[in-house]
């Protein structure tokens, strides 16, 4: 068959759902209805059953030291709204079925707040736009020189230069007077001092003067002032990556909330911070930025270059007459305009060309920021974290006030702007720690990126950066995936010490790994007695799995009934396992009887491993649609052809796909069961699936053109699919290319898969690679599928690119193509950097299988 199909995968897999719908935006959920609706539609997107869910949860990869759980009792609540779901269970629903991490997660989160949304009054602490100052909206100061004789000037206005008017200046303030009708949200993006703030003030200050204006000092400020009634206001949200960063981000529900209520949401993104967000997952990979993706896309946005066009500097040069900032900028070669006004390429002189000790004081803490250290620095961690940047005789002849000097260096403004270290307050006169400058940590990230931390570093972090929960975490992840095997056990145990339960998961993992059972089973025997039933759950899979099956039984059996979800599910399956499936099928049948309804999913299950029809059936015939869907798999299994026929004739959906496929693989239909075309014309989607598949393998080119021409996007792949094989390729491509030209992304995929197949392989990666510039992660994929076939360093080039903007599945591709081209020398570069699935991969491939965080490769 043509690799056409080949990348095309279901979008349904039959399992029982409620109203079939595509496109589910969770910030668009106003009911408990709606929000079962969209989380039975995730789960069926990813072809899971109840208790595949919970497998998939217990499997998942911790990110961030979380692990996911879900019991499919607690799931069946969620589909059939029986309830309002914690905040917690709805989290571990979402990454079971692929929807990772809490960007992808707050719009769902958010939802169930939107139901009882009240609007509040308007924040305080507003200013009008007009009396707004700049360099308190995060206007970079700019360079301070010696001004012309004459030059006035007109206190803080002076403050900054004259604005040298932007070529994109007149669409910039077009959108914001749109956006001002009915509320918008505008978007600058582009890199660390390249005008995005500046612009943005002035286009402000000239559209909407008399509006108020309020900015958010962090993401909890925004997610109160969203739920807020709002009139004439502006929200200004400068560097909008250090919003979604932070616990909690920004809920697109609320934005959305927040835009229809008349706001207009102005903010600045840096490039690398937008692509990793806006970028698409591949298929069945976590999304863990699908909020931010959706909070992007309500964005009218401008992207603000890094050099000043011809015009630009025209313009400058009639201003730099009267404003000596701009003549030094326009007269600096290697840099642009608006960096040499704030400084940036001095920032980087003075790193790199600084004492000994200074370079090591800004390093350190430009490391520091790589590796997740977001708050603070304080001077005992930099004071500790040094002495490995340096050599034995640096270290040896250092002066008394070696330190002093360096901070002091480190901290010395240049041409008045910004320093590479600037002092966060404590108060007045009191300094908390010190952050790198923006544009410093973007050079380092590129330029330190497969540097490995000292243990200095590491160790200071540890015992001086440990009061940040959040960049414990990412501390915590960043030492494993560079094998730091001791800082990733020791910051897990900080977290799981402040009561982070999924630490502590976690921690009890990675105690497996190393051996040390005995201190896991402690660590899970603690959370169990705090009354943590999926810990009770790990604890007693710990258990059997040393041989400690009976005590594992015992312990949760004396569980059943409670409000754990995840008990009953590891009882039944220890049970099961234990060759005692009817003793439990007696236990579950009294508890669901008794109305314990987390006990009716596992029953069906454990009905159908053990190929009960005839209750299955009788369960099925009451109206259980799971008992309905298990039984159709079934019966699918057992080759029962004329069950599931007088069952599919009796309307059961489940029965009639089932049948389809049954049909298919024995070769035994000429023409769909009626059924199936009735579900599929009903807008039944699984259906509609199987009866495209149908049409393919019986080669009805008509019958799929007459279904693609209708707008079924899948008969559309199949038909170019089938024309391939036919040899009618030229049609094939033809076809690809006009959905291609449309917009349709899969289409895309399709159409360089079969370029390539042909012999295009240049026209297939020219195809990709602009996709994949767009942030495009699928992509990405397909283009690693490309690099195998001789264009590896191009693909790697872009690989990395991704993978350093987050991309888990950029990562694990680049990770694979090294792997399998033997560039160990790079893999060990790429642990250093931190790519995901480096590190486990580099110790595969020195012929050992890693624990999940080992001892570090060799620097």
């Amino acid at each position: 068959m043509s690799t056409v199909s080949g990348s095309c995968t279901a979008s349904f897999t039959g399992q029982p759902g409620r109203t079939e719908r595509t496109g589910v935006d969770p910030a668009d959920i106003t009911t408990l209805d709606q929000l079962a609706d969209a989380l039975d539609q995730l789960r069926r997107d990813r072809g899971l059953s109840l208790r595949g869910l919970t497998s998939a949860a217990a499997k998942l990869p911790a990110r961030r030291g979380r692990q996911p759980t879900l019991p499919h009792s607690t799931a069946g609540d969620l589909l059939n709204a029986k309830s309002v779901p914690e905040a917690e269970t709805l989290e571990t629903f979402l990454a079971a079925c692929g929807v990772g991490g809490e960007e992808a997660q707050r719009p769902w989160l958010q939802a169930l707040d939107r139901i009882a949304h009240q609007h509040q009054r308007r924040p305080a602490g507003a200013v009008r736009v007009r009396d707004a100052r700049p360099r308190l909206l995060g206007v970079h100061a700019a360079i301070q020189v010696e001004q012309p004789t004459g030059h006035a000037r007109n206190g803080r206005r002076d403050e900054l230069p004259q604005y040298v008017p932007r070529d994109f200046d007149a669409d910039l303030r077009t959108k914001l007077t749109v956006a001002g009708q009915d509320g918008g949200f505008v978007l600058l993006v582009g890199d660390s001092s390249v005008g995005k703030s500046r612009a943005l003030f002035e286009a402000v200050r000239a559209v909407l003067p008399a509006w108020w204006l309020l900015h958010p000092g962090n993401a909890a400020e925004l997610r109160e002032l969203s739920s807020q009634s709002v009139d004439r206001m502006m929200v200004w949200l400068d560097e909008l990556q250090n919003y979604l960063d932070r616990s909690g981000g920004v809920p697109v529900g609320r934005m959305r909330g927040l835009i229809k209520a008349g706001a207009v949401v102005v903010a600045t993104c840096w490039p690398q911070e937008y692509s990793k967000r806006a970028a698409l997952p591949a298929k069945d990979q976590p999304d863990p930025y699908a909020n931010d993706r959706g909070l992007l896309d309500m964005a009218d946005m401008l992207h603000v270059s890094g050099t000043f066009s011809t015009d630009e500097r025209r313009r400058a040069e009639e201003l730099a007459v009267t404003d000596h900032r701009i003549r030094v900028a326009l007269d600096t070669p290697d840099a642009g305009f608006t960096q040499v006004m704030a400084a940036g390429p001095e920032l980087i002189r003075h790193w790199e060309q600084a004492p000994a000790y200074a370079k090591a004081v800004i390093t350190a803490a430009l490391d520091a920021r790589r590796v997740g250290a977001h708050a603070p620095l304080t001077r005992d961690y930099l004071a500790d974290a040094v002495p490995d940047y340096l050599n034995d005789r640096e270290k040896a002849t250092a002066p008394m006030d070696w330190f002093d000097g360096a901070l002091g260096h480190a901290t010395t403004l240049l041409h008045g702007a910004t320093a590479a270290l600037i002092p966060v307050a404590a108060g007045m006169g009191r300094i908390a720690g010190y952050r790198v400058a923006d544009y410093l940590h973007q050079h380092a990230l590129r330029a330190r990126r497969t540097e490995h931390l000292p243990d200095t570093a590491w160790h200071a972090l540890i015992h001086h950066h440990h009061h940040h929960s959040d960049d414990t975490e990412r501390l915590a992840d960043n030492a494993e995936r560079r094998g730091r095997r001791h800082e990733t056990v020791v910051l897990h145990k900080q977290l799981t010490d402040r009561g982070d339960r999924h630490a502590a998961y976690r921690l009890a993992h990675l105690l497996v790994d190393e051996g040390q059972v005995d201190h896991a089973l402690r660590v899970l025997r603690t959370q169990a007695d705090g009354g943590d039933g999926y810990a009770a759950y790990r604890l007693a899979n710990l258990l059997a799995d040393q041989g400690q099956v009976g005590d594992a039984l015992k312990m949760l059996r004396t569980l059943l009934g409670g409000d754990s979800p995840s008990v009953v599910d590891g009882w039944t399956s220890l049970m099961a396992a234990q060759g005692q499936a009817q003793e439990a099928l007696k236990v579950l049948r009294t508890l669901v009887d008794s109305g314990d309804e987390q006990a009716a999913y596992p029953l069906v299950e454990l009905l159908a491993e053990q190929e009960q029809v005839e209750e299955l059936g009788a369960r099925a015939d009451s109206g259980n649609r799971y008992a309905a869907y298990q039984l159709a798999d079934l019966l699918a299994v057992q080759g029962q052809v004329e069950q599931l026929r007088t069952r599919a004739d009796d309307g059961d959906g489940y029965a009639a796909v089932r049948l389809t496929d049954l049909l298919l693989m024995q070769r035994q239909a000429e023409d769909a069961p009626p059924v199936l075309r009735t579900l599929a014309e009903s807008g039944n989607r699984e259906a509609a699936y199987r009866l495209v598949e149908f049409l393919a393998e019986q080669g009805k080119v008509e019958e799929l053109r007459t279904r693609a021409d209708s707008g079924d996007g899948h008969a559309a792949y199949r038909l170019a699919d089938l024309l391939a094989e036919q040899g009618h390729v030229d049609d094939a491509l033809q076809m690809l290319r006009a959905l291609a030209d449309r917009g349709d992304r899969h289409a895309a995929y399709l159409l360089a898969d079969l370029l390539a197949e042909q012999g295009h392989v240049d026209d297939a990666l020219q195809m990709l690679g602009a996709l994949a510039d767009r942030g495009d992660l699928q992509a990405v994929v397909q283009l690693a599928k490309l690099g195998r076939r001789g264009q590896g360093d191009d693909v790697l080039k872009v690989l990395r690119t991704l993978a350093d903007r987050g991309d888990f599945q950029a990562a694990s591709s680049l990770v694979d193509l090294l792997v399998e081209q033997g560039r160990d020398e790079e893999l060990e570069r790429e642990v250093a950097a931190g790519t995901e699935g480096a590190f486990a991969a580099l110790c595969r491939a020195r012929s050992h299988e890693p624990s999940s965080a080992t001892s570090p490769p060799s620097s």
